[in-house]
């Protein structure tokens, strides 16, 4: 009995691993609103969108090819600074939809535009609410889709059909489990 407890444990623990390895971890944060449930990793500027890297703090722009501003970061509190100089800031803002988006923002709420031959920040005069269909998943942005794809599962042949490593396990521990069960009857 304690074999087969045994055996079943193990399966468990191969299937959750094999879930786990699922996982995907995109280079670029999130932000969460603390006014609403919205969570976005794409920072909305007047005239493209951008991410935050996890790694560095640095602005990406990921509208079209993405393009790395090597002269732009975000600290910890969402400050902005090009070329060592503010930048203004990343906050959460009602864009013409009604829905709470970030932004990249001037200190007096103004949308921030980045020129596109130099990718310095200027001030647009334009607010969030005078936007409409604005993104908060990178994903369809980034260039590299396998950054958002999950890694598929492992499969685990057996009797020559290759079976998910998940389906697999439960499959073995409910056998494990019938004969654990038989072998209390038979006592």
């Amino acid at each position: 009995m304690r074999i087969g407890r045994l055996v079943l444990a193990a399966w468990m623990v191969a299937a959750a691993t094999g879930q786990l390895a699922a996982q995907v971890f995109p280079p670029w944060d999130t932000f969460q609103d603390t006014l609403s449930n919205s969570v976005c990793a794409v920072v909305n500027a007047s005239n493209t969108e951008l991410v935050v890297l996890r790694s560095s703090g640095q602005l990406v722009i990921v509208a079209g090819p993405d393009v790395l501003l090597a002269d732009a970061f975000v600290d910890n509190e969402g400050f902005v600074s090009y070329e060592n100089q503010p930048a203004g800031l990343l906050g959460f803002a009602t864009d013409g939809d009604g829905f709470r988006t970030l932004w990249w923002l001037t200190l007096t709420g103004n949308v921030v535009g980045v020129d596109g031959f130099t990718g310095e920040p200027f001030e647009s005069n334009a607010f969030p609410e005078d936007f409409v269909d604005v993104p908060c998943d990178a994903c369809p942005l980034w260039d590299d889709p396998t950054v958002c794809d999950p890694a598929p599962a492992p499969i685990v042949n057996i009797c020559g059909v290759g079976v998910p490593l998940a389906a697999s396990a439960s499959f073995m521990g409910l056998v494990t489990f019938g004969q654990v069960r038989r072998q209390k009857r038979g006592r």
